[in-house]
């Protein structure tokens, strides 16, 4: 009682004491630790004149990220443009600092889309062509995510509870983070599945995660969430309901360290499983309920770094994914990419990525009349991440889609685009 008394106390706090934090004449006023030190200078508002680190002195940490995309398809003969963009403001609290709580943190995480569709306008669903697009009739400021968080046992195991997204611990790869391209965020066979997609972007659930992590790398993690992510319906704002046949989405996933520690950085091995508890119409014969389920593997090596050397760094990644080919779309899924580091001399940040994405259309989606007979759809991207200044990323970017669209003439695509990246 005296541990939930503390979450709840955490949160209320959080509406009012940042104010609280007092600092005068840009000095950072604290006792217990040296905020004076930390360095915001990969951010283009800096310390925001010492209140910045006074906050976080006493627990309040923010990340502010704006993304703005310009995409063209110069396939089409009118050559079409679209921008979109994508504002993250996300506030870390520290339990401890702010309450006296050890162990205990959480997360406040305002998410806002507008723009164009670039899939829905350019005939490229279900996975798209950019990943901070929205379905129709979504552009909206929310709340996205909001969670507690307690660890126990010298921190190797973490309790989370709160709206959550599933591919910010799940199916996620730091290699294939840096592409535009949607399918190489989670698995398609998987993102296209349940009557609203499973609890990711841009529509978190309420979720249950525990997670257990050893020193050496391993890690077990399972989560449990509303089957049914906000409101199919209503796309506007946070919805958090539990209607009656929603079930749930049970996610467990394990991993291993790929290589000694100290040189491997993010090199691993996962296997995941995946399963909803309620039933879904066959794609055949509606009259059949069907288990929805799946599993994944990813294997993410570092296959050239040195700490202590200015050489480049090549990051690799393998991913794949199949489901029972039953319910949806997608049966099956696999990427591949490299990375590229530290490529040109005193330019240690940039990053250079190619990567190359194929999807499986189910046996019985394609026997559907009407539907598309395409067995696989395919996706390459090539993109250059340069970091014009500190704060300020460019990212230009060129895909090649080979039958994405449902119309046979425009079964290849080429688009070019740009993302401007600005961290606050």
């Amino acid at each position: 009682m005296k541990r939930l008394c503390g979450w709840i106390l955490l949160l209320g706090l959080s509406s009012f004491s940042v104010g609280a934090v007092e600092v005068s004449g840009g000095d950072i006023q604290e006792s217990g630790s040296n905020a004076a030190s930390l360095d915001y200078s990969d951010t283009l508002l800096g310390n925001w004149g010492g209140s910045r680190g006074a906050m976080s002195a006493h627990g309040y940490d923010w990340e502010i990220i704006y993304k703005l995309d310009l995409l063209r398809d110069i396939s089409t003969p009118n050559k079409k443009s679209y921008g979109l963009d994508n504002l993250d403001i996300m506030l870390t609290l520290d339990g401890e600092k702010i309450v006296g709580l050890k162990g205990s943190s959480a997360l406040l995480y305002v998410l806002s889309n507008h723009g164009s569709k670039p899939a829905v306008q350019g005939d490229r669903l279900p996975h798209g062509v950019d990943n901070i697009e929205t379905p129709e009739g979504a552009n909206t400021v929310k709340l996205y995510q909001a969670w507690l968080q307690q660890m126990f046992l010298d921190e190797s195991l973490s309790v989370l509870v709160g709206l959550y997204d599933l591919n910010s611990e799940f199916y996620v790869t730091d290699a294939s983070s840096m592409f535009i391209q949607p399918t190489f965020g989670i698995g398609a066979e998987m993102a296209a599945t349940g009557e609203n997609g499973p609890s990711v972007f841009p529509v978190a659930s309420f979720a249950i995660r525990v997670k257990a992590t050893t020193d050496s790398g391993y890690y077990l993690q399972a989560a449990t969430m509303d089957g049914v992510s906000g409101d199919p319906n209503d796309y506007q704002g946070t919805h958090v309901q539990f209607n009656k046949g929603d079930g749930a989405l049970n996610v467990i996933e394990a991993g291993m360290p790929l290589g000694v520690a100290e040189r491997s950085q993010d090199s691993k091995f996962v296997l995941g499983l995946w399963r909803y508890t309620a039933r879904f119409d066959d794609l055949l014969d509606p009259t059949v309920k069907r288990i929805s389920r799946g599993y994944y593997a990813m294997v993410e090596k570092d296959l050239r770094y040195q700490p202590d050397s200015n050489e480049a760094r090549i990051s690799g990644f393998v991913r794949a994914g199949k489901n029972d080919g039953d319910t949806s779309q997608f049966e099956m899924s696999w990427s591949a990419g490299l990375v590229f580091s530290s490529l040109v001399s005193g330019r240690d940040q940039d990053q250079l990525g190619f990567a190359f994405a194929q999807q499986r259309n189910a046996e019985k989606y394609r026997a559907i009349p009407g539907n598309p007979q395409v067995v696989n759809e395919n996706s390459l991207e090539l993109t250059y991440r340069y970091n014009a200044m500190q704060g300020l990323v460019l990212q230009p970017m060129v895909q090649y889609l080979l039958n994405h669209s449902s119309d046979p003439t425009q079964d290849k695509s080429w688009w070019l685009g740009t993302r401007i990246e600005a961290i606050f």
